[in-house]
């Protein structure tokens, strides 16, 4: 049987302004102390008079996580870019195929925190962790009946990858406060990778609470991906396996997008295939996964034009990614398929000796019936060869993470990964990340980025500086 959902995000009324992005306490889920909005545009406590407003606020918190997901068509300059964009860009998915310096910045590893784009990125997540808690408050606040209340499982999760997206992508020492009804800020102490992911981990076991008590299936495992892939980032590998151990592989938790409005559209898409910002990268700078090259059948992508087409920059070649094929298509939040490849990773990392029998049994599972939900578009990916071991744990592990970044291409996982395999695997630096002569431009890839730094504007908090470290 196939556990997939699809949870339609809907455009919200506005876009928040930036409020110094917020957090909750650590040491529990505690929604009670959610951050209140005070935009008179943003629905706010007071303004949700009972229990018939709680769609619109949960509709209005899908958009938003769709967005800072995925991103959209809206604000010109190839759109908002969303986590698959930037962590890709700074990994080795994406490589810069227009003229703006902030994105090339980026690129070359060497962010500024007054670089206008990631302060734009910080925002959109800051967003989306906003409105998917202040939703989680309001059936909190106002559900007759939580057991019955299949969004309040759902905000709390979104909520939780929030975190994960910070923790993931951006540098340890994030501040984040929290707006009072008053329209006071109570500004908050900066939280470091570490207590991200505990603070992540609070809200995905809440929502596995909420969505078992609701008789949710697919938001309990929902809940459990986003439970593994923290623990994977904690480098607690049997705890990682554990949180995912239920889950079927025919699950997936999408995230839609639609052609009602410019916000509402897949950005990957439109940043890729429409506006040639972003390119399909190859073996960047020598040290990047092969992915045009490597002749996957996971990997699909074109160059248009009777293979001349350039990006923006009217010089880079551009390659389309056909993942993702309309503005339309659905990207996967979480899936079984990613579940697998958790428990393939802990087994490696535990089964000594006979890491090969312990390991290679979820890679082949899936490389023999591949997911259909990997790709919006009804493409089928074919049957492929079972893999076998390397030989040696270097080997395994090289094997393992080019699974990952072929299954999970373009889900916002990669950079993750990179940096895991530094933090984790104590590989050399500049054999996963680019270094030396970036590709236009007579430029370096003159930069040490492993993750992005905090934008300038959040040094308004008296109680932060700047981040805490750039460490992997």
């Amino acid at each position: 049987m196939t556990h997939s959902i699809t949870r339609r995000a809907a455009v919200a009324p506005r876009a928040l302004a930036l409020i110094a992005v917020l957090a909750l306490p650590l040491g529990g889920c505690d929604t009670h102390k959610i951050l209140e909005v005070t935009d008179p545009d943003i629905l706010t406590p007071g303004s949700i008079s009972g229990p018939d407003a709680l769609p619109t606020v949960r509709r209005a918190a899908l958009g938003e996580f769709a967005l800072a997901y995925g991103g959209s068509g809206a604000d010109g300059s190839g759109g908002t870019e969303g986590v698959i964009m930037y962590s890709g860009l700074l990994g080795d998915e994406w490589i810069n195929s227009e003229t703006f310096p902030t994105r090339i910045e980026i690129d070359r590893r060497n962010t500024q925190i007054t670089n206008g784009t990631m302060g734009n990125w910080f925002r959109t997540l800051s967003r989306a962790r906003v409105r998917t808690e202040f939703a989680a408050r309001g059936y909190e606040d106002f559900s007759p009946d939580l057991t019955a209340e299949t969004g309040y499982a759902e905000m709390l999760a979104l909520a939780g990858f929030t975190y994960l997206f910070f923790a993931e992508n951006w540098c340890s020492g994030i501040p984040f406060s929290r707006a009072n009804p008053d329209g006071s800020t109570t500004f908050g102490q900066p939280l470091t990778m570490a207590q991200m992911l505990d603070t992540a981990l609070a809200r995905l076991g809440a929502a596995l609470t909420a969505a078992t008590n609701a008789g949710d299936a697919d938001l309990a495992d929902l809940a459990r991906v986003g439970q593994g892939r923290a623990r994977l980032d904690q480098g607690n590998f049997t705890a990682a396996a554990t949180a995912v151990a239920a889950v079927p592989t025919g699950f997936a938790y999408l995230v839609t997008y639609s052609l009602n409005s410019a916000r509402q559209n897949n950005g990957v898409v439109n940043a890729n295939s429409f506006n040639e910002r972003y390119s399909v990268a190859d073996v960047e700078a020598g040290v990047g996964l092969p992915y045009r090259s490597a002749g996957d059948p996971r990997l699909s992508f074109v160059r248009t034009g009777g293979g001349t087409d350039v990006g923006f920059d009217r010089a880079t070649p551009q390659w389309d990614q056909l993942r993702y094929l309309g503005r339309d298509a659905s990207i996967p939040l979480a899936s079984g398929l990613e579940a697998r490849l958790i428990e393939a990773e802990a087994a490696m990392n535990t089964g000594g000796l006979g890491a090969s029998n312990t390991y290679l049994p979820f890679l082949n599972a899936v490389r023999s019936a591949p997911p259909a939900y990997i790709t919006a578009n009804g493409l089928a990916i074919p049957v492929m060869a079972d893999l076998t071991d390397p030989g040696t744990p270097a080997a395994r592990q090289d094997q393992l993470f080019r699974e990952r970044a072929f299954w999970l291409w373009l889900t916002g996982h990669r950079l993750s990964d990179m940096r895991r395999l530094l933090r984790q695997y104590s590989r050399a630096e500049n054999t996963v990340f680019p270094t030396g002569p970036y590709f236009k431009q007579n430029l370096q890839y003159d930069g040490t980025d492993v993750n992005l730094p905090v934008p300038f504007d959040e040094e308004n908090n008296p109680n932060f500086t700047q981040c805490a470290d750039r460490l992997p």
